[in-house]
């Protein structure tokens, strides 16, 4: 029953069926795993018997397959097609001179049976689309900042070789047993292109909550915030188990002068802190202006978050932290027992230095000492004295360097003020020898 779904399946979306070879007979598909707008995507096998993944550029509204080949439906499409031909070789040729340890690898990329092909890293895992709704109890609020962090450093190094990726959402990360993220399926990216590039992706590569509304609109200019847009709607979805409202209707709301239909995390989800959703609220702006405008400044705003929690924690630490210290000393010694000496010379002698240990012990007084052995009668007043020393030695370090500085100024001021003396009286003597 299954594999008659499975074949129903491959066969209403036209892909090719398992077994047959490609590139000479170095891969082999073995079976068809999704498509999307712009192509198809196999499981495979390399001639070295590696798996890995082929994706074939199939845009399914105008092509269809005789036999192997792709062709376009109509003649009339053929220009079309072969705009998006190139526009896929053309992208699969630069990411494959990506390389990043959290964005797919290629290792070939290859045109055939009217067509082409990218061979790429096959990741085990499953894309967060699927572990968001199978597995949500995996996505912990730690879990999931760790993995916006690491998808922020990915769309940075690819927002720095000039891409924008355009289909960032979550079924385009791949996490793994181990909790590694991969971005994947770059089909729809594109640098600064011309009409017929951004007429091709907003045609291709659109999804209803994920989209930025700029995306929707061939002649619209596109931003790196554009693709920040789709991560904070990716996140968005991971924390709340949905995706955020259409872009469009927002941007309708907004003309209206309406409410925003969007209702920010800070409102919405519970058990993480409000600074770290107040980031990818702002990368949801409707206006590109409004949002977080890069990757670094994004990362820049979730280190800065963490930073302003950590006097908190400091302060904490400083009330708690000595008498729990104690405790665990005094939990420790309580549950401590002498051994039994026993015959051997060694033994005894330990059994002696723990008696004189024991002995010292007794006319030691029961009170806190400094590292100078000194008795420390009020714990809090020394720590506060501490305390202002370290400060006075900052005070002092701060005043020299000052100092340096306002001497090193007023020098430079005395060298300028001696250049236009000399200047001056160099044009004086002129003057007069031309008298």
């Amino acid at each position: 029953m299954v594999s008659d779904l499975l074949e129903d399946e491959q066969a209403d979306v036209d892909v090719l069926p398992p077994g047959v070879t490609l590139l000479h007979g170095q891969y082999m598909i073995e079976s068809y795993l999704v498509r999307g707008g712009f192509g198809v995507t196999y499981l495979a096998r390399d001639s070295l018997e590696r798996q890995v993944v082929i994706k074939e550029c199939f845009p399914a509204t105008i092509s269809c397959r005789v036999g192997d080949e792709v062709r376009p439906v109509t003649p009339e499409q053929s220009r079309q097609y072969s705009s998006i031909l190139r526009h896929f070789l053309r992208e699969a040729r630069r990411l494959a001179r990506l390389d990043h340890p959290n964005i797919v690898g290629v290792h070939q990329v290859f045109e055939e049976n009217n067509t082409a092909y990218m061979a790429l890293d096959y990741v085990e895992g499953d894309d967060l689309l699927t572990v968001s709704e199978e597995t949500p109890d995996r996505l912990t609020p730690a879990l999931i900042r760790r993995l916006l962090e690491t998808a922020l450093h990915s769309v940075h190094y690819i927002h720095a070789e000039g891409i924008l990726h355009r289909d960032i959402s979550p079924d385009n990360f791949l996490i793994e047993p181990n909790d590694t993220l991969t971005l994947i399926d770059f089909g729809a990216a594109r640098e600064q292109a011309g009409r017929e590039s951004r007429a091709l992706s907003a045609l291709l590569a659109v999804k209803d909550g994920y989209s930025p509304h700029e995306f929707y609109m061939a002649d619209v200019s596109q931003f790196a915030c554009s693709d920040l847009y789709s991560l904070g709607a990716t996140f968005y979805h991971l924390i709340t188990g949905e995706a955020p409202p259409h872009s469009q209707d927002r941007l309708a709301a907004l003309a209206a002068n309406s409410s925003d239909p969007y209702v920010p995390l800070m409102d919405k989800a519970a058990g993480y802190d409000r600074a770290f959703l107040a980031t990818i609220d702002k990368s949801l702006a409707v206006l590109p202006k409004d949002r977080m405008q890069t990757a670094e400044e994004w990362l820049d705003a979730l280190h800065s978050e963490t930073a302003a929690r950590a006097p908190e924690m400091t302060m904490v630490l400083g009330s708690d932290l000595r008498r729990e210290i104690s405790r665990l000393v005094e939990d420790t010694n309580k549950k401590m027992t002498p051994g039994k000496p026993g015959d051997s010379k060694q033994t005894r002698r330990s059994a002696r230095a723990a008696d004189k240990l024991r002995e010292r012990a007794r006319h030691v007084p029961r009170q806190p000492v400094d590292i100078f052995g000194n008795p420390i009668d009020d714990i809090e007043a020394w720590l506060q004295d501490q305390d202002g020393r370290v400060q006075a030695r900052v005070n002092a370090c701060l005043m020299e360097e000052n100092t340096a500085r306002a001497e090193e100024e007023a020098a430079a001021k005395n060298r300028r003020h001696g250049l236009f003396a000399r200047s001056l009286t160099a044009l004086r003597i002129t003057r007069s020898t031309a008298v």
